[in-house]
């Protein structure tokens, strides 16, 4: 449940990002709110897929308290939930907030990231992160 969803709302978000056309963040929220109705019948398994792509949205916003707060609730309800890649995904995104910022626990996420997707097997993933991440 909500996996297009999710996976729309993240690429809505990122080409928000790269391009600043807000009709990706339209976009963006109409994904976020079907999220929303998804949580109300399967909780455990699209809470986390929302708080992310509240995380990038509030980080879009210039909300950064709230955009770090929702990453780390984001984290924390996957770990809980037992989805290691979206658990993975989330600490990549939030490695990707604080290197925007300049800030240094950019490589504690981005090292949670990489032995997230290791445990899941991701290894092409875990090489991609590397030598994304390397300073």
């Amino acid at each position: 449940y909500g996996l297009t969803d999710f996976y729309d709302g993240l690429v809505f978000l990122a080409m928000t990002r790269k391009t600043n056309d807000m009709k990706w963040m339209s976009e963006a929220s109409k994904a976020m709110s079907k999220l929303e109705s998804h949580v109300q019948y399967g909780k455990a398994n699209c809470e986390h897929k929302l708080l992310l792509l509240q995380a990038e949205s509030k980080s879009l916003l210039g909300e950064n308290q709230d955009a770090f707060r929702k990453y780390e609730l984001s984290i924390a309800v996957a770990e809980k939930n037992g989805f290691i890649h979206e658990q993975a995904i989330a600490n990549e995104r939030a490695g990707d907030f604080y290197q925007r910022h300049g800030d240094s626990k950019s490589y504690h996420y981005y090292g949670k990231a990489h032995d997230l997707y290791r445990q899941w097997g991701a290894f092409g993933k875990v090489e991609h992160l590397y030598k994304s991440t390397a300073s």
